[in-house]
């Protein structure tokens, strides 16, 4: 077990010496496949549990009957969603500690050790490489990614799936576009670090413009110090070391700002996870556990500031009815639904939140292996949000949102764009 300053218990210690030990793994995964089995409340949550429900049944329910790519499996197909943790009555700190996102991990974690990983996958997965090199040509990218020819090529050598939406590529990047508009306000009420993630930087610029507007609107002294990828797209492939440089890149560049009463911010959950749970069990540091503390989802920080009286609430436009699809590490952070409670303060509009997964991760919705997968997973959302006919569509999850609009050709927004909207930005 591991314990993250008393934010969190997880079943992951990368300290222990028998964390790479695959006999050990397996022990531990029929462990909890025993619970699981006997339970079964998480079947209709992702691939992971039909996969390791069908293998059990058709053995008679005797476990020790499971081949080892049985036994496999339903670590294979975990992305991490964290939605086990919502129902499980038996995650930490019960005595069973049952953690299968990191039981997963750590089958990955060995997986790499003995065998590597694809190198056009770790390509895919590096962020901040294929922002820095798309951002320049980012009209070819964005016109080229639409191209079937294109595309077909891509599905061959890289493996991405011809019908996945890749993310836009932005013509500049948020850190050029921070440094040419970003204005300090004369009379700030908070000061914060803004970790504005590969997604706003190199894919969503709008919704960073969008954020920059509400800071203002609202007071708060920003400062971008430098950083990378937070590395949780190495987790897809079990590249724990990498995962840890970008976490010690990051908290190395952030402890001095939280020493200093700097809170972090963060605009997307996936991100904002990763650096509050993740770090402190990667790094195992008193910086990872500071850092940590302060950082905040900005959906939650800005409703602290309403809960202090200094939330800017002089809104110009109202925005109709909203589907709010909360994202699943939204739910995992355990911070609330503060962006819905943000948006109902707009006059006029009227919030319904949608609490059903897009099935998207990572690269889920976009590998070809998985991509089938990542639709069914995703299916009653997109049912969903097309019965209801909202005025607008709305997700904290940029790639969530993405997946969304691939499969209800609906455009989808984030809170940020819809409260700017209202202040009239």
């Amino acid at each position: 077990m591991s314990d993250i300053g008393g934010l969190k218990d997880f079943n992951f210690n990368l300290d222990d010496p028998n964390f790479y030990n695959e006999g050990d793994l397996i022990k531990e995964a029929k462990r909890v496949y025993t619970k699981c089995k006997d339970c079964r409340m998480c079947v209709n949550f992702c691939p992971s549990f039909p996969a390791l429900f069908d293998a059990v049944d058709k053995h008679n329910d005797n476990l020790e009957n499971l081949s080892k790519e049985e036994l496999e499996k339903p670590l294979e197909l975990c992305f991490h969603c964290k939605q086990c943790y919502f129902k499980c009555p038996y995650t930490p700190p019960h005595e069973w500690m049952l953690d299968f996102p990191h039981l997963s991990l750590r089958y990955k974690a060995i997986k790499y050790k003995k065998q590597g990983a694809n190198p056009i996958d770790k390509v895919i997965l590096n962020t901040d490489l294929i922002g820095k090199l798309s951002v320049p040509f980012s009209k070819i990218a964005n016109t080229t990614n639409n191209i079937k020819p294109v595309r077909v090529i891509m599905e061959k050598t890289m493996g991405i799936d011809t019908r996945a939406k890749l993310p836009p590529i932005n013509e500049k990047t948020f850190t050029s576009f921070f440094k040419e508009h970003y204005i300090s306000p004369k009379n700030p009420v908070r000061k914060a670090v803004l970790f504005y993630t590969c997604l706003l930087n190199y894919n969503f610029l709008e919704k960073g413009k969008a954020l920059l507007n509400i800071l203002s609107k609202n007071n708060i002294y920003v400062e971008i110090p430098e950083q990378n990828c937070c590395g949780i797209p190495f987790f897809d492939i079990g590249d724990i070391d990498s995962s840890i440089k970008k976490a010690k890149y990051n908290v190395d560049n952030l402890i001095s700002y939280v020493k200093n009463g700097y809170d972090i911010i963060v605009p997307v959950p996936t991100c904002a996870l990763q650096l509050k749970h993740e770090y402190p069990l990667l790094l195992r540091t008193d910086e990872a556990k500071q850092v940590s503390e302060k950082v905040f989802e900005i959906g939650d920080y800005l409703f602290s500031l309403n809960q202090e009286g200094l939330f800017n609430k002089d809104f110009k436009n109202s925005i109709g009815k909203i589907d709010y699809h909360i994202a699943c590490h939204l739910k995992s952070l355990g911070v609330g639904y503060k962006s819905a409670a943000l948006m109902r303060m707009i006059p006029n509009t009227k919030v319904r939140i949608v609490e059903i997964c897009s099935g998207h991760d990572g690269t889920f919705g976009v590998k070809k292996n998985t991509f089938d997968m990542a639709i069914e997973v995703g299916k009653p959302l997109f049912d969903n949000i097309l019965h209801q006919n909202a005025d607008m569509v709305v997700s904290d999850c940029p790639l969530a949102g993405n997946f969304i609009e691939l499969n209800t050709s609906k455009h989808v927004y984030s809170p940020l764009e819809v409260l700017s909207m209202a202040y009239g930005g």
